[in-house]
């Protein structure tokens, strides 16, 4: 059987543009405002969650 990978796919914005504003880390553009926001975009916040806790 042959095994398929996918590469992922970049996501397409879906929030409003005045939603948006630069990662606080990276400085790409994600939805920084507004419901769902975060001023993390998604693979700044995943890299932080992997960065061991601090005492």
């Amino acid at each position: 059987m042959n095994e398929q990978t996918t590469t992922p796919r970049p996501q397409v914005a879906t929030w409003a543009p005045s939603q948006t504003g630069p990662c606080a880390r990276c400085h790409t553009s994600t939805c920084r405002y507004g419901v769902g926001g975060n001023p993390l975009c998604k693979q700044c916040q995943q890299a932080r969650q992997e960065q061991p806790a601090h005492p």
